[in-house]
């Protein structure tokens, strides 16, 4: 039967298309600051058995062969391997060398979470992400402040006219399982429970890492590897295309072979 062939290679024909968008997504992030590449899992479908067909040549016993109904998209996950950190000299660039993340507060106040350091101070004076996001805990930096420092270990410092003060104290997050987080856009993820217990705490303590001043962490994408797949899966999209094309031309010449029935009525 030729009708479970189209459907297999139109599962396959989906899985590719997925698999060009995850790719395809990747190498448009090439250059996102604190952006974590994504990878997709496959998995075959169920399988159906011919009861009795010998599959071994010389067999004494007949086996049972299995016809598998092609593959499905099993997950996209995150890959949370560091990115390259690239020095940018702007006091508000922020680098996390080691594990965790930056917390930010959203509209709804929420937590979300985020790698790329790119801060700026908002019109309050606050530290927040370029979309305006705070930082959380909340940073507030003093009105003509010369120069703000941020110590490795998280603790924020401004230089004023009146003398150096304490800003406040940077704090960062770390999970067992990052791939389990949601991602919501804007180089931010969300908590689903699949990422495990947070650990919150300061930078350098309790398997967290240390904040670099003055430093991004870039993508994590390989762009080589992204080149590679993407190969990969438009040769796959094409040769489940081409096999349902042909499929479709067998089931044609079968339809022309097979006999009216009405013929001479």
């Amino acid at each position: 039967m030729l009708y479970p062939a189209l459907f297999t290679s139109n599962t396959g024909l989906r899985a590719a298309s997925a698999f060009l968008e995850v790719v395809g997504n990747n190498v448009a992030n090439t250059a996102t600051t604190g952006f974590k590449a994504a990878r997709v899992e496959f998995q075959d479908l169920f399988y159906t058995r011919q009861v009795g067909v010998t599959g071994e040549v010389g067999a004494s016993t007949p086996v049972d062969n299995q016809s598998g109904f092609g593959v499905r998209v099993d997950a996209v996950t995150g890959i949370f391997t560091p990115g390259p950190t690239i020095p940018t000299g702007r006091q508000f660039d922020l680098a996390v060398d080691g594990d965790g993340f930056f917390q930010v507060t959203l509209g709804d106040g929420t937590v979300a979470y985020t790698r790329a350091g790119n801060f700026i101070v908002d019109s309050n004076g606050q530290l927040a992400t370029p979309d305006g996001f705070l930082v959380s805990p909340a940073l507030t930096i003093p009105s003509g402040a010369i120069r703000v420092s941020v110590s490795p270990g998280g603790l924020v410092t401004a230089d004023t006219d009146a003398g150096t003060v304490t800003v406040g104290q940077l704090s960062l997050t770390r999970f067992i399982n990052p791939a389990g987080l949601q991602r919501l856009g804007d180089t931010l993820f969300g908590t689903t429970g699949a990422e495990g217990a947070p650990t919150t705490g300061n930078p350098g303590e309790n398997g967290l890492g240390r904040v670099t001043q003055g430093f991004l962490e870039d993508s994590n994408v390989d762009l080589p590897t992204e080149l590679t797949n993407l190969i990969v899966a438009q040769r796959t999209f094409q040769f489940n295309a081409r096999a349902i094309q042909i499929e479709n031309q067998t089931l044609a010449v079968t339809a022309q072979l097979t006999p009216d029935t009405n013929a001479g009525q």
